[in-house]
């Protein structure tokens, strides 16, 4: 999933929408589970960019994960896995998060 750029000094919230993945009625349940890592530019410290903790959306077929911007000119991959209402199935979804300095 690929998101909008966002400036070093903003704050957003991304929505990673697993309702492809899910059988009709099923939904999610915790926990939910984030990592960031960097796919352009080096960051030693990549988890910098949540800006707290991931949650389920109204729809309870949706993931929100605040971020903040990170070091400019560099990309970074933000995975949500969690499981389903099914014992059996986990998910997961990247977000690639392009932080670029507005003009």
């Amino acid at each position: 999933m690929r998101v909008d750029p966002i400036d070093p000094a903003e704050a957003v919230v991304l929505t990673f929408d697993f309702s492809l993945d899910l059988d009709p009625g099923e939904t999610l349940t915790g926990p939910i589970l984030t990592s960031v890592t960097t796919v352009l530019g080096p960051d030693a410290t990549p988890s910098r960019v949540l800006n707290g903790v991931a949650s389920f959306g109204a729809d309870p077929r949706t993931v929100l994960v605040p971020v903040k911007g990170g070091l400019v000119d560099h990309d970074y991959a933000i995975k949500v896995v969690v499981g389903t209402t099914n014992d059996f199935k986990v998910l997961a979804l990247v977000a690639h998060l392009p932080i670029r300095e507005e003009a």
